[in-house]
């Protein structure tokens, strides 16, 4: 897998945990998940311009972006 960027991998460990706090959610109790949903919400930052879910299969991320429907619930 390829690494993010360390500017969009912060920025994404940021969003996840203002988002816990906002929210009263926890992230996944199993050491590493949420790591790897961080360091994929960074990689699609910083190969697509947005955080697109990485758990989730998209035909066409292109055309995810531009309905503005994803969101990540992982």
């Amino acid at each position: 897998m390829d690494k993010p960027s360390e500017k969009n991998y912060k920025r994404m460990q940021k969003f996840v945990e203002a988002y816990c706090r906002k929210t009263g959610t926890t992230t996944h109790p199993t050491e590493g998940v949420s790591d790897a949903v961080i360091q994929g919400l960074a990689l699609n930052q910083d190969q697509l311009g947005r955080p697109l879910c990485p758990c989730r299969f998209y035909p066409d991320k292109e055309e995810e972006i531009k309905h503005r429907t994803w969101i990540c619930a992982c």
